[in-house]
């Protein structure tokens, strides 16, 4: 029998991390065609098998597939470094934002930096997610906070994702906070959400998912439900923010709404835990960069929920105020720290689970047959050391679609 004609023979793996309940023990192989897995095994056996046009030795790397990053706030003109200052002097999140910080100071530099100037910024934002490993992402608009800045934000994010090569997951995050034009009148900004912008962001197709943030000083449970049951009848798929600072419902609403996922989660209730163990379809979205990046004390109860048989992912939370992270290699770690995750339950988190939160589990975060060939080659000796070490990157390869990327 002829041997099938395959792209690359990824071979010399210290070990495979592939999610495929039918991976052959011991396999240090990967074989690709059109972009797609086709074989996992023995390198000898993959030979058999297939005629490969091109072969790369990984020189005992851990194979794993591309990072997925479901948590991502990459759309962002300048930093909050002076902030970080703040913090040390013990001022508070929300102090921060009363103040003028925050969240309403990144809307001022997205609104003021025009589109062509945003666009190579982002670009440059993604690439650092590239780099780190991550190939699919979320990417939430929500520094516009106006149809023409949130609409302008997605664009870019599009463009940005597209010309790298990465998979992008958009999320319209218009209900971020309310806008300082609308301090008085918060609910004539939830009507300009509900009646121009969510309808123009789905006429323009810019968005799968929508998001709202939950939370003192930001929207209401009554204003979050409106928004989000709008965003329902539109179509888009539900994602929230939702018990960071204080537990006010967020989290059953979005149970009760189907939302495909409701993260940060440091302050969970008893009532949340319980509508999420109910559900078993509304993902917990973990990020614990965030709390170490703000010098909180609190974390999401990681542990109870995955007792509870809650899903889960692992994400960065990448953004310029609460979580100066691309790497989820580095959220990982803080995963293992402050979450007591396992090595293995956190790379699970930051491939698999999350792109089953996405909706995209067929084809992103995992090495079986017929999925995409995103991969990374890992300089760890086995899975164990994933989230072990800290500070460091590593990503020393990394294919999108069996193709090597430049870092």
């Amino acid at each position: 029998m002829n041997a099938a004609s395959a792209d690359l023979l990824l071979h010399g793996a210290c070990s495979i991390v592939s999610w495929w309940e039918e991976a052959p023990e011991g396999a240090d192989a990967l074989a690709i065609a059109d972009g797609r897995v086709v074989g996992l095994g023995l390198a000898a056996e993959l030979r058999q098998r297939f005629s490969f046009t091109q072969e790369h030795d990984v020189q005992g790397a851990l194979l794993v597939p591309g990072f997925v990053d479901a948590h991502t706030h990459p759309v962002f003109a300048t930093g909050r470094a002076e902030e970080f200052d703040w913090r040390a002097q013990g001022v508070d999140y929300l102090e921060i934002a009363r103040r003028g910080g925050g969240i309403l100071s990144s809307v001022r530099a997205v609104r003021e930096c025009p589109e062509e100037a945003l666009q190579p910024i982002v670009r440059e934002h993604l690439q650092r997610m590239l780099r780190h490993g991550t190939t699919t992402f979320e990417g939430k608009s929500g520094y516009g906070l106006t149809t023409e800045s949130e609409l302008k934000s997605l664009r870019v994010m599009h463009q940005a994702a597209g010309e790298l090569g990465m998979t992008l997951s958009s999320t319209f995050l218009g209900a971020h906070m309310v806008p300082a034009e609308f301090k008085e009148a918060p609910e004539d900004y939830l009507d300009l959400l509900c009646q121009e912008m969510l309808p123009a962001v789905q006429e323009q197709d810019l968005a799968t998912s929508a998001d709202v943030f939950i939370e003192e000083g930001a929207f209401t449970l009554g204003m979050g439900q409106r928004y989000l049951e709008r965003a329902k009848d539109l179509g888009f798929a539900l994602r929230i923010h939702a018990d960071q600072f204080h537990a006010l419902g967020g989290v059953e609403l979005g149970v009760e709404l189907g939302a495909s996922s409701v993260d940060h989660l440091e302050e969970l209730s008893d009532a949340g835990l319980e509508a999420l163990a109910l559900s078993g379809k509304t993902f917990a979205g973990l990020l614990p960069s965030m709390p170490h990046f703000l010098r909180m004390t609190t974390d999401a109860p990681a542990r109870r929920m995955l007792q509870a048989g809650v899903p889960y992912f692992v994400a960065t939370d990448f953004n310029p105020g609460s979580s100066y992270t691309p790497s989820l290699a580095e959220a990982a770690h803080f995963a293992r720290v402050r979450l007591r995750l396992t090595a293995e339950e956190a790379l699970h988190g930051v491939t698999l689970g999350a792109a089953a939160s996405l909706g995209l589990e067929a084809q992103k975060g995992h090495l079986g047959p017929g999925a995409d060939a995103d991969v990374l080659a890992l300089d760890l000796p086995d899975h164990f050391h994933f989230g072990y070490g800290f500070g460091e990157n590593p990503v020393t390869a990394v294919w999108l679609g069996g193709t090597p990327v430049s870092l």
